[in-house]
């Protein structure tokens, strides 16, 4: 069993040599190389790592590493980056009685809830969510109805 830092440095190893379009292909990687982890474990390493989904000369979404990171600073995640994120990967978000439902582009669910976790919007108690949908869940339907015509707005 390999540390977790030591799993860290060949998840940046791996980005920096080879084009990573998603989690399931970092952890197919990973496996390669006899490391076994959860595709969970594997989505906190990246947020803690400073690791994004960016648009590379193709076109295509890869992950990549913002700034070389010794210790990682304090992220303030602000509700324009949620926007930011929700205009770039929603395809629609519907609001069911307290909750908001985000349908994302493929493997994208899961960063952007982090992204929304992280902002700590007072509509915002939870979020849970899978490989491309996201289920918010707000302290009343007042306040999913606020995500809900804000997010809608967003993504036209």
């Amino acid at each position: 069993m390999i540390s977790k830092q030591q799993r860290q440095e060949l998840i940046l190893d791996i980005i920096q040599n080879k084009p990573i379009l998603s989690q399931e292909e970092l952890l197919v990687e990973l496996l390669k190389k006899q490391v076994e982890t959860t595709q969970t474990t594997v989505s906190r390493d990246i947020r803690s790592l400073g690791v994004v989904r960016i648009k590379d000369v193709n076109g295509d979404l890869r992950y990549q590493q913002l700034q070389d990171q010794g210790e990682v600073p304090e992220v303030v995640v602000t509700e324009n980056a949620v926007d930011a994120a929700i205009s770039e990967y929603a395809v629609f978000v519907r609001r069911v009685q307290f909750m908001t439902i985000i349908k994302t582009t493929d493997s994208s669910g899961n960063a952007v809830a982090g992204i929304i976790d992280d902002a700590n919007l007072p509509e915002v108690i939870a979020t849970l969510a899978g490989f491309d949908t996201i289920y918010v869940t707000s302290p009343d339907e007042a306040s999913a109805e606020v995500l809900t015509a804000r997010w809608s707005a967003l993504i036209g």
